[in-house]
């Protein structure tokens, strides 16, 4: 009906189930399937109003993990419009600059004045909030009026999400309605599992983190509930633990170092979540030992690893965590290849394939691939087309710069970052990125940002920083000053924890600074 097997399957699940909720938070807001599809039906023709919103422009989607943000979604897919989603945790300056890139567009804001539209760099876009979003629902819609929807085809872009980018400002993914299609068709083949009723989902990750796509495309699409912590239950890990255990969840998802935080206390266990069977992880390192803590405190769970880049649908590679896998501290696989897509590993310099059990860099071929980046032509071309021709044969690809190694049974293994780009807490980050806005402060002459590893992953970012002449303090006093400055630009998940303050930059022989030297430095 709407050219997206997802949203028709979800439309579907309004006549199954109608009264199932299909969305609930902590903050006790409840969503069903038959309001689901009715507020995205009103809202969908809203939007199909040029008057509103070009035809076929981005709209973004403003918020954390209110009921809206999921009518928003289906809104847009249905109306035609790719959907943009920026958390609440985002500075205004990251948002002007997201607005800045998409063009002109429309804002649907569901939160309750977080932020200040009217004052942003840029200048204030077209918002809708609350209250009017309320008065659209209301709106009587008719059935032509739904059919007339242009919905998407297989190529039409359904989201973008911004990432973090070099340059120093985000960059945008451009996922198309084929890509989220074969995501759930393959879900549904590796991740299948007897009937048990209706699943509830953790819907843990932000809409702007690729993770949150797992849920959010799996569960709805199934009839199962999707249950998110509002930002008042993630305030503490007791109100977190409070509210994980009225949830009733069966599936969870996150990246592992939240697992690993919950894993901190003695009260995370399977009284606390009697109905999980499953947890999925992806975004970061998996170990070993958080594995077998997990399937100690809940011996019914099976566990699962993936990998997938934002630029590739969340998911390229999965599999179940097996007790085998775990009888040493070696690491862990990150999956087989989903059917229908290709991962090549290629010598990073000639691009030539390199032998199973050799490590080298990984190449994305096939449908989960994103179209490119939007307005980015340039970066585009790098990532995008440099799959060499004999590899690609037609096929959209990409280029990951993680070095990979396959196992003769089929498994591959990730070793870590080619360049420098990395995951941290499950965001991935570059950089150059930090490091842009570090050096546009006044108080930095020069800056490099260094992971600094503990137990096989990272645990932190520092940043070792020559001050300018017009830093009058020093130390913490200096920190404090920098800390508050780059918070206009740059979310608080990659302000470097640590600073390192050097009377000069160290240099390599090709004049870039010398990260090795200063992670030697640092003891990173």
């Amino acid at each position: 009906m709407f050219g997206s097997q997802f949203v028709d399957a979800v439309d579907r699940q309004a006549d199954l189930a109608p009264d199932r909720d299909v969305f609930f938070n902590s903050a006790d807001e409840h969503l069903t399937y038959a309001q689901l599809r009715e507020r995205s039906n009103a809202l969908a023709v809203w939007l199909d109003d040029p008057a509103h919103v070009v035809a076929g422009a981005p709209v973004i989607l403003y918020g954390h993990k209110a009921p809206h943000m999921l009518v928003g979604i289906l809104a847009c897919a249905k109306s035609g419009h790719p959907y943009v989603p920026i958390d609440t945790v985002y500075p205004a300056d990251r948002v002007s600059n997201i607005i800045e890139q998409v063009g002109e567009t429309l804002v649907i804001d569901t939160s309750v004045g977080v932020i200040d539209w009217e004052s942003l760099p840029g200048g204030a876009p077209r918002v809708v909030r609350v209250a009017e979003l309320d008065d659209i629902y209301q709106r009587p819609v008719t059935s032509k009026q739904v059919a007339d929807l242009p919905g998407k085809t297989p190529d039409d872009t359904f989201y973008l999400l911004f990432t973090s980018g070099s340059t120093g400002a985000p960059k945008g993914v451009e996922v198309s309605s084929e890509c989220v299609d074969g995501f759930l068709e393959w879900m549904d083949q590796d991740y299948a599992f007897p009937e048990e009723g209706p699943r509830v989902w953790f819907n843990r990750a932000a809409y702007s983190f690729d993770l949150s796509v797992s849920d959010l495309v799996n569960g709805p699409a199934h009839g199962d509930t999707c249950f998110a912590l509002e930002e008042e239950a993630e305030a503490s890990l007791a109100r977190t633990f409070e509210a994980l255990g009225k949830s009733g969840m069966t599936d969870w998802v996150s990246t592992p170092s939240f697992l690993d935080q919950c894993l901190a206390d003695a009260s995370f266990d399977a009284n606390l979540l009697p109905r999980l069977r499953r947890m999925l992880f992806v975004g970061e390192t998996l170990r070993p030992s958080t594995v077998r803590e997990a399937k100690r405190r809940f011996p019914q769970v099976h566990v699962y690893n993936g990998y997938g880049p934002t630029e590739s649908t969340d998911f390229v590679s999965l599999c179940e965590i097996t007790d085998d896998m775990l009888v040493d501290d070696k690491p862990l696989p990150i999956g087989y290849a989903m059917p229908g897509v290709k991962l090549v590993v290629l010598d990073p310099q000639t691009l030539e394939p390199k032998p199973t059990g050799e490590a080298g860099e990984l190449f994305i071929v096939g449908h989960t691939v994103a179209k490119g980046y939007w307005g980015r032509p340039d970066l585009t071309e790098a990532a995008f087309r440099s799959c060499p021709p004999q590899v690609a044969k037609g096929r959209k690809s990409y280029r990951t710069g993680d070095e990979v190694t396959l196992s003769p049974s089929g498994l591959y293994y990730f070793h870590g970052r080619l360049d420098l780009q990395i995951k941290l807490h499950g965001y991935r980050i570059e950089l150059g990125d930090i490091e842009s806005c570090l050096c546009a402060l006044p108080l930095v002459q020069a800056a490099c940002v260094i992971p600094v590893w503990r137990d096989g992953q990272i645990h932190h970012l520092c940043a070792c920083v020559v001050a300018a002449d017009e830093a009058t303090e020093q130390g913490l006093a200096l920190t404090r000053q920098i800390k508050a400055q780059v918070r206009d630009s740059l979310p608080t998940y990659m302000i470097p924890r640590s600073f390192k303050y050097l009377d000069v930059m160290p240099l390599n022989q090709n004049g870039k600074a010398d990260r090795k030297a200063l992670a030697a430095l640092i003891g990173a």
